[in-house]
């Protein structure tokens, strides 16, 4: 085989690695959301109570200082009865006890209220928390290897692209180019192998005998008269060329 159609068989093959790992690279955010949105799921009754159970803790803490303004008001009050010097202010002063008297009963049957929702809030809180915690970690470890699969492909990329970017200087110009232009027109396959049935992988037509000969001998650049791609020859026995005709898209042209 020429040099140059090796070359130009390693360029495909990054390229082909790229762009997968590039799909790849795309699905990975939708696969994180769904597995959090997944859990978020699962997890609904359980964030449901905690949050009941939050704002039970938030609700307590306003009527508790409620509470303690009415009461120091009631205080005051008391005060106020003692220093009052008609009886249309003592009057007066009665019925803001009464009315503080009265709020303060209403607020402490609140808070028992909420006191004992919030403990069977948190008594239901506890039974359910072990099995959500496991499958918070379940989750958490699912979305960390998402991430790490993230991370190791770009990394992949950049190493791909870089060793794609040194081939590519070594391959002549006008050849480069046109793998580039063929590679663009027919959606990143460029060359297709032919295995020893003498058929391209890409448009799954039988080359002419000559052309078979030629494309075995690998010194010639030689073209599927179907499909236009590059064909080189690639013994069915070698992984490479199985991968490359799996991704050639079967009959397209």
């Amino acid at each position: 085989m020429s040099p140059e159609l090796s070359q130009l068989i390693e360029l495909q093959e990054l390229d082909l690695e790229i762009q997968r790992i590039s799909d790849r690279l795309l699905r990975i955010p939708a696969e994180r959301q769904q597995t959090e949105n997944e859990f978020n799921r699962q997890a609904a009754e359980f964030l449901d109570l905690k949050s009941k159970h939050q704002q039970t803790i938030e609700d307590r803490k306003q009527l508790e200082a409620e509470l303690a303004t009415t009461q120091r008001n009631l205080e005051k009050f008391e005060q106020d009865k003692t220093r009052v010097t008609n009886e249309r202010e003592y009057t007066a002063v009665l019925r803001e006890i009464d009315a503080a008297k009265k709020h303060i009963a209403a607020l402490e049957t609140e808070l028992l209220r909420l006191m004992e929702e919030g403990e069977n809030l948190e008594a239901e809180l506890a039974l359910k928390t072990p099995d959500v915690e496991r499958m918070r970690a379940e989750t958490d470890q699912s979305i960390a290897a998402l991430d790490r699969e993230h991370e190791e492909a770009n990394r992949s990329i950049e190493a791909c692209e870089e060793r794609r970017k040194k081939l590519a200087a070594e391959i002549p110009r006008p050849l480069f180019s046109a793998y580039d232009r063929m590679s663009r027109g027919r959606r990143g396959q460029a060359l297709s192998p032919v295995g020893s049935n003498g058929i391209c992988a890409a448009c799954r037509m039988k080359v002419r005998p000559k052309v078979f000969s030629d494309v075995r001998r690998g010194d010639t650049m030689v073209t599927c008269e179907n499909c236009g791609r590059i064909l080189y020859y690639r013994s069915e026995t070698s992984q490479p060329a199985e991968a490359a005709a799996t991704g050639l898209g079967g009959t397209d042209q």
